[in-house]
């Protein structure tokens, strides 16, 4: 009797967990068709929507939320973090550049999301120690990144206004 019992129990644990992953299947499926249909109407829009753009950002976040051994995961969380930074929601953005850049190690723009988040701190929160601390790092992490380079630039001329800028670049011609 234990053992008929037992039995049942499995099947119908077994057929749940089947059904649990097709449902998850087909919620990525419309997550992702979601996503998309939402870049085609920001791609059609020559200005900046903000309600379509917190739609995109939702829809970013709710695919890597139900989604999250996708490969697309990273790559619509760099999208949203892009997104909050054009919403001024430069905080978040940094944070979820560090995230991406933490949290998917074989992901092809890790580096790059280190480069903007140091980027952010130097040009939005002109938080310099931050930044110096970021490229630093980039530099020591991934020495022959293009990210590297552009942070080397970027510690030469760390906290120096765009006019300070212009004069060294005229100086120097």
């Amino acid at each position: 009797m234990r053992f008929i019992i037992g039995s049942i129990f499995l099947v119908l644990i077994n057929a749940c967990s089947e059904g649990s992953v097709s449902e998850n299947e087909n919620s990525c499926a419309s997550l992702k068709t979601k996503v998309t249909e939402l870049e085609s109407q920001v791609g059609k829009t020559d200005d900046f929507d903000l309600q379509l753009a917190s739609k995109l950002m939702r829809a970013y976040a709710n695919f890597s939320n139900a989604c999250q051994g996708d490969s697309l995961v990273p790559e619509y969380l760099m999208r949203r973090a892009d997104l909050l930074r054009g919403t001024g929601q430069i905080h978040e953005s940094i944070r979820l550049f560090e995230s991406i850049h933490d949290g998917y190690p074989t992901y092809e723009n890790k580096e790059l999301c280190a480069f903007l988040a140091a980027y952010l701190f130097e040009t939005e929160l002109s938080d310099f120690e931050m930044a110096e601390k970021l490229y630093t790092k980039i530099i020591e992490l991934y020495p022959d990144s293009r990210e590297a380079e552009l942070s080397k630039m970027s510690l030469k001329y760390l906290g120096e206004s765009p006019e300070e800028l212009i004069l060294k670049f005229k100086e120097n011609q």
